[in-house]
């Protein structure tokens, strides 16, 4: 069985959250040396928000007890926690549709308020477990709630209506 091209195109990399040991001194690093500017603090989180160009660059400080989230479950462990392709004009139900004719779980969604509207996040993992956020912008993604589940049910480590990035 031939499956078809995905009902959508990757339009760039929305963002990148990294993991770092100590907020102070990786500010300075990705600010003076780099150039990045501050977007927003989430202190909740132990997290800064950066633009880098047109992207964003998220900081978790994962020394700190509010970055702890993020903290890989082994010494050594991972990095980076996940990236997020921007994707182009698609139907979040072919989406859905696509990904599941993958064998590829969904194992968080979320629907996020922004100043452009409301956009959709599907959370999915490659054959190596890393976890890539394919970003629907509101002005991109026709937002329908599947009619079966596709995949694994949705999960975050949240609270229930609470967000990591407000848009």
């Amino acid at each position: 069985m031939e499956i078809a091209a995905p009902p959508f195109t990757i339009t760039g990399i929305d963002h990148i959250l990294l993991h770092v040991n100590g907020m102070s001194e990786s500010l300075a690093f990705y600010e003076s040396v780099l150039g990045c500017t501050v977007e927003e603090r989430i202190p909740k989180y132990g997290m800064a928000e950066l633009r880098a160009g047109t992207s964003h660059l998220d900081l978790v400080d994962i020394a700190s007890p509010e970055g702890a989230w993020a903290k890989a479950p082994v010494t050594g462990g991972r990095n980076i926690d996940h990236f997020a392709l921007a994707l182009g004009s698609n139907d979040a139900n072919a989406l859905r549709h696509h990904l599941a004719a993958h064998r590829v779980a969904i194992v968080e969604e979320r629907e996020e308020e922004g100043a452009e509207g409301k956009s959709l996040s599907l959370y999915v993992r490659d054959p190596s477990g890393n976890t890539i956020e394919l970003i629907s912008k509101p002005r991109f993604c026709r937002l329908k709630r599947p009619s079966t589940p596709l995949g694994r049910p949705s999960t975050s480590r949240f609270a229930e209506g609470e967000t990591l990035r407000s848009g």
